[in-house]
Order: structure tokens, then C-alpha cells, then sequence
């Protein structure tokens, strides 16, 4: 791996971590592309990447974690209930996720974010009149941690499947968004745990490619910096008219990764 691979892979990391495109996807697109085919042995590099976009979480969020921890802890009772279902029917998935962990699958993957965005977008029900999100139900939280788990497939966005739950239940986009960011923070740090109890546990199993510390720099860098624009703009921009942008873009990716894996 270069540094300017490793700089492009940062930026795909970052830039796609928060919005609702399915980052995981992306990097392996991008390994595919870049020729890195093993994809396994880039965990440790897919690990810093992530390290990358968790420290861009807690600086863009800061304030309202230390406002949770004080004086809203009902949303972070309700963080605990949405994380549930994550670890039960992730074990559960991952089971299913082997019969479709292969490359061609991942086109399908996307094709499936786009449609559920388009249901959480276009067809959910009357935005609530509820403008505090410690108002909304532990039930609602719970059926967005349902929604979270589905995202252990590469190409279903996580933030594209717990923002289109919230908007099914009828939140607002703006309690929408910052529930599924602050939900991203302890599922970020459960993945990089799940990572490096693998890189641990199973070393044998993995090949550590040549990277060095610079490459690990450039890619925890980029994705941090590409983390926190990411963040900035879509809270900034969020509406309908955006999502239709994002549900057309993964729908387009979706068919051309469909069709160019099928061909082979």
C-alpha cells in the first residue's frame, strides 16, 4: 500500500462513515479497485480508519455527550435500549452474512439502502410534534437498534438504516440524525473491540501487509478530517430533497456493482 492509497482510503472511510452510503462498502470497493483483494489482511488498517472516524464523533458531538451525561439521560437510557438488539442479531446474521460474503453480493447490498431509504424518506408517517428527543418511547429506540443490525452486511448503510427508522416513527430529521450519530459511538467502539479481538485471537488467519506508520497516520488522518466534514454537512443540510440525492446515488452504485461483479 502507498500513502496516497492510503490517504484515498481514508477519505472514503471518512467521507462515508456518517453519510448514508454504507462505508464498509465503499472500502471494499475501493480495495477492489486499488487491486488489495484480500481484504482481510487490512484489518489493522480498517481499524485505524475507524479509530479515525470515532475520535471525529466525540469532538463533533462533545457538547451533547457532556449535556447527556448531566442532564439528558433519558436518550442515553435510550441508547442503551437500541443497542440490544445489536449484539443477539449480529451473532444471528453473521451466520446468513457468510452464505453472501462474497464481492458480487455487495451491488444487492446497496440496491437494498437505497430502498429503505426510500421508505424511511418518502414514505414514512406525519413528522411528531415532539421537539425534546428524551420525549420519544424506549420502544421507538428499540426498533431503531433492529433497523442498526442489518448494516453488519457490507453495502447497508448503518446510519441509512437507523435515520430511515427514525423517520418510519415519524422523528425529525434533526432528532433523526444526532440519535444515529450519538448511536454510532458505542457501536464504532464495539466494532473496533470485535476487530481487535480478532487481530488477537486469530492472528494466524491474517497476513499483515507491509504498511507503515505513515500509511497508518494518513489513513487514521483523513478519515478523521474527512469524518468531521461529513458530519458538519449533513447535520447542516439535512432534508428530504438531500436523502432523494443519497437514495438515487446508492441506487446507482447498487446497479453498476451489481452488473460489473456479474460479469466476471
Amino acid at each position: 500500500m502507498s500513502t496516497i492509497e492510503a490517504i484515498f482510503l481514508g477519505f472514503i472511510q471518512g467521507i462515508t462513515e456518517f453519510l448514508p452510503v454504507s462505508s464498509s462498502g465503499h472500502l471494499i470497493l475501493a480495495q477492489y479497485l486499488l487491486g488489495m483483494n484480500n481484504f482481510k489482511d487490512l484489518i489493522t488498517f480498517d481499524l485505524i480508519c475507524h479509530l479515525g472516524t470515532l475520535l471525529a464523533l466525540f469532538i463533533a458531538f462533545f457538547k451533547k455527550i457532556k449535556t447527556l451525561l448531566t442532564s439528558e439521560k433519558k436518550v442515553l437510557y435510550f441508547l442503551f435500549i437500541a443497542l440490544l438488539p445489536l449484539f443477539p442479531l449480529v451473532f444471528f446474521l453473521q451466520f446468513i452474512k457468510a452464505f453472501f460474503d462474497h464481492i458480487e453480493y455487495l451491488g444487492y447490498f446497496f440496491l437494498f439502502t437505497a430502498a429503505l431509504m426510500y421508505l424511511g424518506v418518502c414514505l414514512s408517517k406525519k413528522t411528531s410534534s415532539v421537539t425534546e428527543m428524551s420525549k420519544h418511547t424506549w420502544k421507538e429506540a428499540l426498533m431503531i437498534g433492529f433497523f442498526q443490525a442489518m448494516a453488519v452486511f457490507p453495502g447497508i448503510s448503518r446510519s441509512g438504516a437507523t435515520i430511515s427508522a427514525a423517520r418510519l416513527l415519524g422523528w425529525n430529521y434533526e432528532h433523526a440524525i444526532t440519535f444515529s450519530f450519538l448511536l454510532a459511538i458505542p457501536t464504532l467502539m464495539a466494532s473496533i473491540i470485535v476487530e481487535l479481538g480478532q487481530l488477537i485471537l486469530k492472528r494466524d488467519n491474517y497476513s499483515l501487509p507491509a504498511i507503515s506508520w505513515v500509511q497508518y497516520l494518513a489513513g487514521f488522518f483523513f478519515s478523521f478530517l474527512f469524518g468531521i466534514i461529513a458530519l458538519h454537512y449533513l447535520q447542516k443540510l439535512a432534508s428530504k430533497r438531500l436523502f432523494m440525492y443519497f437514495i438515487g446515488y446508492c441506487l446507482l452504485v447498487g446497479m453498476v456493482t451489481t452488473l460489473f461483479f456479474r460479469n466476471l
